[in-house]
């Protein structure tokens, strides 16, 4: 699944490594660049219990495990 980085407006490839696809909204998904991310500080400081990163949505403020 591709789309565009929600900060930068580059291209994101969802299965690729550093790309981060939420898909778990009602209304909306939401791509971007894991370094995009971290330098919007919507990247939560904890891992979730099986390891995946916490992120929270920045168009909607809902937190989804990826």
């Amino acid at each position: 699944m591709n789309g565009e980085c929600y900060f930068c407006h580059g291209i994101v490839s969802a299965p690729e490594e550093g790309h981060i696809w939420l898909r778990e909204h009602d209304s909306h998904e939401v791509y971007m660049h894991e370094q995009c991310a971290s330098g919007h500080n919507v990247i939560e400081g904890g891992q979730g219990p099986a390891g995946e990163l916490l992120i929270t949505c920045p168009e909607c403020g809902e937190v989804e495990t990826v």
